[in-house]
């Protein structure tokens, strides 16, 4: 009887221990799921995620909203990162870089914000009229920062691709 008792005894008290142990490794699951924006955060940063990656990363990071919002460097990240991507999530890339330069305006990444929303605009979208104002914006709010004179480059690339001369230098390339 008492055999049955210690048997007893230590059939609940193993089973116990194995829900105890079993716990934590659920919390951790949880934990990494909520935890899936910073995590992709870390790999944006290691430059290792596939084509697929950088999708999912993006799709992470427009769930978890309210975390990308937070920090500049999360924005920046995760609006290239967007942007990047074919179909739903590249305007929400637009839209997080357009947040950093409103509401971090003094940050470093503000002025790359506003040459890579240029560059979104003019290469991508072919919007050369919207990109010219994010360039001429960079120029005025930062006059001092290093991106200034690729701006300006830029701001002259777009206005003589609208006054047709590039083509005519396409045409005489061409020729030669």
């Amino acid at each position: 009887m008492i055999r049955v008792y210690i048997l007893a005894f230590l059939a609940l008290w193993s089973c116990n221990a194995a829900v105890q142990k079993d716990l934590p490794m659920i919390e951790e699951k949880e934990v990494a799921s909520l935890d899936s924006a910073v995590h992709y955060l870390n790999l944006v940063d290691q430059s290792i995620l596939s084509p697929k990656g950088y999708t999912r990363a993006a799709m992470h990071f427009v769930a978890q909203d309210s975390l990308i919002k937070t920090k500049a460097e999360y924005l920046m990240k995760a609006g290239l990162t967007c942007m990047n991507q074919e179909g739903e999530y590249r305007l929400y890339g637009v839209n997080y870089l357009i947040l950093l330069s409103n509401k971090f305006p003094q940050d470093e990444y503000a002025p790359q914000a506003l040459l890579q929303l240029a560059l979104f605009f003019d290469n991508v979208l072919g919007d050369s009229e919207r990109a010219t104002e994010f360039l001429r914006a960079l120029i005025q709010r930062y006059p001092e920062s290093v991106l200034r004179e690729d701006a300006e480059g830029l701001l002259n690339l777009i206005s003589v691709s609208e006054t047709g001369e590039i083509e005519q230098v396409r045409q005489w390339l061409k020729t030669k």
